[in-house]
């Protein structure tokens, strides 16, 4: 199944959806087993996703990140970003924790 999603963690289903908000395309499997993986991995393939989005964003010279610090960032996004972001922070954390205990 084709999905679309933008450098800010934006869904969409359609082209015409993807071009209004600047998102690329998606392949999300669509197979029992194949999705329940993605869908338990989905931090992984979200981050893997949005990091090719990001990249082949960057390729453009129209794109440009407009904050310079992660402070700057934490200060000037929006509440919904802010809770993505957390959400990942936390995945990350607990991934890291989980490797550390065994290790």
């Amino acid at each position: 199944m084709r999905l679309y999603m933008n450098p800010q963690g934006q869904w969409v289903g359609t082209q015409a959806e993807a071009k209004k908000i600047g998102a690329t395309m998606v392949d999300v499997p669509t197979d029992k087993p194949n999705l329940l993986q993605w869908l338990n991995n989905w931090t992984g393939a979200i981050d893997t996703a949005a990091e090719e989005v990001i990249q082949e964003k960057a390729k453009s010279p129209q794109y440009y990140h407009p904050w310079t610090t992660i402070r700057e960032c934490a200060e000037k996004a929006s509440i919904k970003d802010l809770g993505v972001a957390l959400a990942v922070l936390i995945d990350r954390v607990d991934e890291a924790a989980d490797k550390e205990r065994s290790a």
